[in-house]
């Protein structure tokens, strides 16, 4: 029994691997057959995670060049897909501004969760503040300035999500200026391996830092058991320590730095690269 075990693990192991699956040991793979819980950060998991620009929605009184315009300033030096998408929607929309030679990018953190860039007073039109981001965030952002997150905001941060799209907020100084819609897509098949891994007895759990509506509409396509909307790296930490204090394995699936928190407190992390997983046990 004590020669078979080994080979058993290194079994387990090559079996994964002809799935495309990188397994760190034989006892990450036996420990991965008695979980519980499955969380899984939303974005490049259960969707493609390559969100991009689709549209602008001005609110009242805005032009939709003025929004335009702000989001690709505020985006010019944004690395992410989703930046690069907004830089590419607003010059195919013959956006003309070109980028300012002085200026102070604000680069987006999980905790803040926007980003954006301030404009010196000698810079072409002036002193600018211009921020992106969700719209809680924006929201309490320019009302620490004195402005106002309007009913109007409200409304089309709710109809954007409502279709699955996820709502980004752009503001200049204490102003909104509207919402630009970002796209993403439920990788295929995934409905059907959840439903798998239910049949299981597995729960399944998607984590996103998106807006509830968003991450309802999003769970609902994917066929998930439940989800966390507006998720930091704290919170899904709290969350993979209360199930293991309820008794349950915990497995972790992520791809960004900020899930390493988290894949390091779960039984099993499950780490996605562009061609497959990771798997391996943190503690």
């Amino acid at each position: 029994i004590g020669g078979l075990l080994p080979a058993i693990g290194i079994a387990g192991m090559n079996r994964a691997l002809s799935a495309n699956v990188l397994a760190k040991s034989g006892k990450a793979v036996e420990v991965a057959g008695d979980v519980d819980v499955l969380l899984l950060d939303k974005t490049g998991t259960i969707t493609h995670g390559d969100r991009q620009a689709t549209a602008f929605h001005p609110l009242a009184g805005i032009d939709h060049a003025q929004l335009r315009d702000a989001a690709l300033l505020s985006s010019l030096a944004d690395p992410t897909p989703e930046g690069k998408s907004i830089v590419r929607l607003a010059r195919e929309l013959h956006s003309a501004v070109a980028e300012p030679e002085r200026a102070d990018y604000i680069q987006f953190t999980a905790q803040t969760r926007m980003s954006g860039v301030d404009l010196p007073a000698e810079a072409a039109g002036g002193a600018r503040s211009i921020r992106k981001g969700a719209g809680d965030a924006i929201s309490k952002y320019v009302q620490s300035l004195g402005g106002e997150a309007t009913s109007e905001l409200v409304a089309r941060i709710e109809q954007v999500a409502r279709g699955g799209a996820t709502p980004l907020v752009v503001s200049e100084g204490r102003h909104v200026l509207g919402v630009v819609e970002l796209s993403d897509v439920v990788k295929h098949g995934v409905k059907e391996r959840f439903a798998r891994l239910r049949a299981m007895g597995v729960r399944t759990i998607m984590i996103t830092g998106d807006n509830p509506l968003t991450a309802a509409a999003l769970a609902a396509e994917a066929g998930v058991d439940d989800y966390i909307a507006e998720a930091r790296p704290e919170d899904k930490l709290a969350r993979i320590r209360a199930e293991q204090a309820g008794g349950r394995l915990v497995a972790m699936v992520g791809d960004g730095t900020n899930d390493a928190p988290a894949l390091a407190q779960a039984d099993v992390c499950l780490a996605m690269k562009k061609r497959g997983f990771g798997v391996g046990r943190w503690n």
